[in-house]
């Protein structure tokens, strides 16, 4: 069984920070060990409560497989409830860095679009502008915020390191929205274009470059407050030193 590193942790709920490549539960095709699976054998008695879905078993939000950072989980299902509803209403705040390419026009700006299942590629999600005419229940409102932090120069490309803050939490949100306005987070092997493949096989990263650092949210418990934030992990520290 893996060992991951628990930054926050109090009776109810606990935070964590997973590392690239661990699902976060189980799902269609996916038979390796998962972030539930950790969470069940390092707290085994919650394998007897009366969870939902006892295959999503504290599981408050997701990251995507290839996404590292800090994720919360709930060690029954009252706090899981109490999180989900600070979720679905705007209260925890998540934010993130990510390396994108290209220039950015504005240090710093908002990506208000539409995102839904592309009809055409079932992995993926596809985003439209606010004024596309969707169908309801097949494209969903998201909006993200972000800061540029630091630009890069590299074998004559540019790149730009982001904070991206998350008003809504749709599947692969911060992917599509820069994908939708021209920059790709590197090393995404899905929403990408040409040079941004290019110079993800130059640097040589082997996932997208995006990590969830930061998280502030008050306890729903006791009202107290929670700020957490990590530091970028190790394989994406090292992409920015070959950078510099």
């Amino acid at each position: 069984m893996m060992n991951l590193k628990i930054v926050f942790e109090d009776e109810n709920l606990l935070v964590v920070d997973k590392p690239a490549g661990l699902v976060v539960h189980p799902g269609a095709g996916e038979h390796d060990e998962t972030l539930v699976d950790w969470f069940l054998s390092t707290y085994p008695n919650s394998k007897n409560l009366n969870w939902p879905d006892p295959e999503r078993a504290g599981v408050v939000h997701r990251l995507d497989k290839d996404t590292s950072g800090l994720i919360i989980l709930a060690k029954n299902p009252e706090a899981l409830k109490k999180l989900q509803t600070l979720f679905q209403s705007h209260q925890i705040k998540k934010s993130y860095q990510a390396l994108v390419f290209g220039k950015l026009e504005k240090a710093q700006d908002e990506i208000v679009g539409l995102i839904g299942r592309d009809p055409d590629r079932r992995r993926q999600q596809t985003a439209k502008t606010i004024h596309f005419d969707f169908q309801p229940g097949k494209h969903r409102e998201a909006k993200t915020y972000y800061k540029a932090l630091k630009g890069y120069r590299y074998q004559n490309y540019d790149l730009a390191l982001v904070e991206a803050t998350l008003e809504t939490g749709r599947m692969h949100q911060i992917r599509v929205h820069f994908k939708s306005i021209g920059h790709p987070v590197i090393g995404d092997p899905l929403y990408n274009i040409k040079h941004s493949r290019i110079l993800s096989k130059s640097l040589e990263i082997s996932r997208q470059f995006l990590h969830a650092y930061k998280l502030s949210f008050k306890n729903p418990f006791d009202g107290k407050d929670i700020n957490i934030e990590i530091p970028l992990s190790a394989d994406l520290q090292t992409i920015l030193a070959k950078l510099s």
